[in-house]
């Protein structure tokens, strides 16, 4: 009796630690979504103390030598290959950094869990662009998703022309303007993923489209910075250190994302998994900011998430219906081959031939 405990013990330990590793996939991108979640929070902290366009700057500065130190260990290459590959970088570094803007802009005027559920539903809009740039299918699913992620948003923004509780006063307009701004985030994200999924197919590697993302967003920003003349020293402290740590976390966010859809058996449970964004999101701000978003906004929360589970779904669907095909394919060719093997055999064993004969 004495044995059998440490015997349990070690059971279960090694038990849980293979369960742990055969889902490290999944465990590395909720701690990369606890990472964004991180970093939406402290951007909303350095609200009054550091612009946007230098924010922008400075967190492309540090993910891209980070990137870069990850490229040399890694032997990345750097060369373009063709003018198609540059024009899909320059649209993915584009719609890239005014997305990144707009989102900062919007995470500095409402709720940042609100911002984040409002940019995640870029997928739902992914099937438009990929409808009219890729000629994939648009069905009649999709314009449902489509329109409840409309409404989820409509019930984030709360109009005053719909909702006669609200009066549209200043704040009311800066809200209502940075509702524009992740709307707009919303519609680039959904650029910048057709733009990445069209590099993917001329094999450009994701190490050199993270390079090129990264440079373009600590040249350009400062550049714009210094010409509006919106640009100021952050002073030391916290701003430093939240600047810093915004860079870091973007970049571990980033990481553990990919390394969750390269270790991951099923990419759409990434997906989901990654939806978690929005809930430690809102925790965080509840718990840091102490803003508490109403049951209306909530209720659009639900919705927009809703369509972006949705769309993950009907992916996931269209995978397990090829896979499911193409194994039923396999499978009539095993059992053709089988049966040209037995009649080979049967054409060729001796008492065919004294049949034959």
């Amino acid at each position: 009796m004495a044995t059998r405990i440490p015997t349990l013990t070690t059971d279960l330990f090694t038990r849980g630690r293979s369960g742990l590793f055969e889902h490290r996939g999944l465990l590395a991108t909720f701690v990369g979504a606890f990472c964004f979640a991180s970093q939406s929070i402290l951007v909303k902290l350095l609200k009054d103390e550091v612009p946007v366009i230098e924010l922008v700057c400075f967190r492309y500065f540090i993910q891209g030598v980070c990137s870069v130190v990850c490229g040399i260990w890694s032997g990345m290459q750097i060369s373009i290959q063709s003018k198609r590959e540059a024009m899909l970088l320059m649209i993915r570094t584009s719609a890239g950094l005014v997305g990144v803007a707009l989102l900062y802009y919007a995470m500095f005027n409402m709720s940042v869990g609100l911002v984040i559920t409002i940019a995640l539903g870029s997928p739902v809009f992914v099937g438009i662009f990929a409808w009219i740039f890729i000629k994939e299918p648009f069905l009649c699913r999709d314009i449902i998703l489509v329109i409840i992620n409309l409404a989820g948003i409509v019930l984030i923004a709360q109009p005053p022309f719909l909702f006669k509780s609200e009066t549209l006063d200043s704040s009311k307009k800066t809200e209502l303007m940075a509702i524009v701004a992740a709307v707009s985030t919303m519609f680039l994200t959904a650029i910048v993923f057709i733009s990445i999924r069209l590099l993917g197919l001329i094999n450009c590697s994701v190490s050199k489209i993270v390079f090129y993302y990264s440079v373009s967003g600590s040249i350009f920003p400062a550049i714009l910075g210094l010409a509006m003349q919106d640009w100021v020293l952050p002073a030391c402290g916290r701003p430093r250190y939240f600047i810093v740590s915004i860079g870091i976390l973007n970049f571990m966010h980033q990481t553990l994302i990919s390394y969750g859809l390269t270790t991951a058996k099923k990419s759409y449970f990434v997906s989901i998994v990654n939806s978690s964004m929005v809930p430690l999101t809102i925790i965080l701000e509840i718990l840091i900011l102490g803003e508490i978003p109403n049951w209306i906004s909530l209720l659009g929360v639900g919705l927009v998430i809703g369509s972006a589970l949705g769309v993950v779904s009907r992916e996931g669907a269209l995978i397990t219906a090829k896979l499911m095909t193409g194994d039923q394919q396999e499978d009539g060719r095993v059992q053709e081959q089988e049966e040209d093997n037995e009649q080979f055999r049967s054409q060729n064993s001796p008492a065919a031939s004294t049949d034959a004969d």
